[in-house]
């Protein structure tokens, strides 16, 4: 019987320990496969993140930031990058700053809207 619950327990641990360094490597490939939490097709929900700047690419029109964890959209803390809105918000993203920004679910990505 000891052998039976010292397996389980062990066989649990792992999974844990399994799930929550894969929760932690998480990039934005794989958010493509993640639901948000309410988001309707008659409605555009704008959702606010913290986040590190760690590369502006203006010929993409992208920008790249660490962020903490969203919870209008049950994300983890990751690094990802955003298309934005408008060429004019490129100029207000500097590498290294923490930024507060708005963005929301477009047809081709997730979009930043907004800077703070």
């Amino acid at each position: 019987m000891k052998k039976l619950l010292v397996s389980s327990l062990t066989i649990i641990l792992s999974f844990s320990a399994t799930s929550i360094l894969a929760e932690q490597k998480m990039d934005h490939d794989d958010m493509e496969n993640m639901a948000p939490k309410a988001e309707t097709s008659d409605q555009q929900i704008t959702h606010s993140a913290i986040g590190t700047v760690t590369k502006v690419d203006i010929s993409s029109k992208k920008v790249t930031l660490v962020h903490e964890p969203i919870e209008s959209l049950s994300w983890p803390a990751m690094t990802m990058g955003f298309m934005v809105q408008d060429d004019k918000l490129l100029d207000k993203f500097k590498v290294g700053e923490t930024v507060d920004f708005e963005f929301i679910k477009a047809e081709k990505g997730y979009v930043i809207t907004k800077i703070k």
